[in-house]
């Protein structure tokens, strides 16, 4: 599934840019949402298979840990190191705006609990729920992007938050995956159906509530852990490959053309989810031992947290260029997969290294 994943990873990226050959590919919420379904599968696939035992779970959340904060915190620095250069080279302080801006408003413990979400990661999603007030305090709120003054706008990796949710998942995880199908099943329901109330009744049907909200994208991880679960029922039976490939195909094909499908949103997701949680199991079959493919795989966290550096980089000449702006998207494309690359071959290689052998 690495080529899928990948795929996913670029949609974000052209979310946060610019189109690609004209295409505006399925948007930062589909994709992240069916990136959940594919880390609840692979979850299920290592707690049942790798990490079972007495003291697992505490070797599975270490390595977790080395698989995401090293880069993580790389990229960062990157971010500050960045922010540093642009505030007194170019008078452009990037992801420190804020910072400096609101300096002699903000308060000690704010700047502190900003400065430690950034470092440590966990609860970012919690400053897409919070306003800064006309003095500077950070106020839960239901409806934060109405607001021009926000929590999430501290962060100097933005696009850490889903991480953020991933590792409390993790933390979940072993309590969750490795139960009765029915348990994990009536998790997925309870979950869809608080997601479709709160949605079509309550009217949470904006962003932050659509996917930063983790007990309703439960579901989406448990749904992977289910889809683990008819892996294993056809695992051993010779199914055709090119089942999963056609599969893959088809996936890769909707998530570019996804604008074109004429359905109403809701609908239109739901379905690409169904057909996403159906298609893992047999792609996964056909690509457990394609190296290709998991090399492929293997770019997409790289390429996830480090696009937006590029995204900053060159907002400001594409925007102040608009005849330029179809542009925008190629550039921050291929500028980041170089990040990622270089990434992989250099911090990423050897702190898999080094997980590895901690953890065989």
């Amino acid at each position: 599934m690495g080529i899928l994943r990948t795929i996913l990873a670029l949609a974000v990226v052209v979310y946060h840019s610019y189109k690609l050959f004209g295409l505006r590919m399925c948007g930062g919420q589909v994709a992240v949402e069916a990136f959940y379904m594919i880390s609840g599968f692979y979850m299920a696939l290592i707690l049942n298979e790798k990490y079972v035992g007495v003291g697992c779970y505490k070797k599975f959340i270490l390595s977790r840990f080395f698989r995401i904060f090293p880069v993580y915190w790389i990229v960062l620095m990157i971010a500050l190191l960045l922010s540093l250069i642009g505030y007194y080279g170019f008078n452009n302080p990037y992801y420190l705006s804020r910072y400096i801006n609101n300096y002699s408003c903000l308060s000690g413990l704010t700047i502190f609990y900003f400065v430690f979400e950034n470092v440590m990661v966990i609860g970012q999603d919690i400053l897409y729920f919070l306003k800064i007030d006309e003095s500077c305090v950070p106020i839960f709120t239901y409806h934060v992007l109405s607001f021009k003054h926000t929590g999430y706008q501290y962060l100097l990796v933005p696009q850490a938050w889903s991480i953020s949710i991933e590792f409390m998942f993790y933390l979940l995880a072993p309590f969750l995956v490795t139960k009765k199908v029915k348990w994990q099943l009536i998790l997925v329901l309870i979950g869809l159906l608080c997601k479709f109330y709160f949605f079509n009744y309550e009217y949470l049907c904006y962003d932050p509530w659509t996917y930063r909200f983790f007990p309703f994208e439960l579901a989406f991880f448990m749904s992977g852990s289910l889809a683990y679960v008819f892996y294993k029922y056809i695992e051993k039976k010779s199914v055709p490959s090119y089942i999963g490939c056609g599969m893959m195909c088809l996936l890769v094909l909707l998530v570019f053309g996804y604008e074109y499908i004429i359905i109403k949103d809701q609908l239109k997701n739901s379905l690409f989810y169904l057909l996403v949680l159906v298609s893992i199991p047999f792609i996964f079959h056909s690509f457990r031992d394609n190296k290709l493919d998991r090399y492929i795989g293997e770019l997409s966290f790289s390429l996830y947290i480090s696009h937006h550096l590029m995204v900053s980089v060159f907002r400001g000449y594409f925007f102040s260029n608009p005849h330029n702006m179809y542009l925008y998207g190629y550039t921050v494309v291929f500028c980041s997969l170089i990040i990622a690359f270089l990434l992989q071959k250099t911090i990423i290689k050897y702190v898999e290294s080094y997980r590895i052998k901690l953890f065989s």
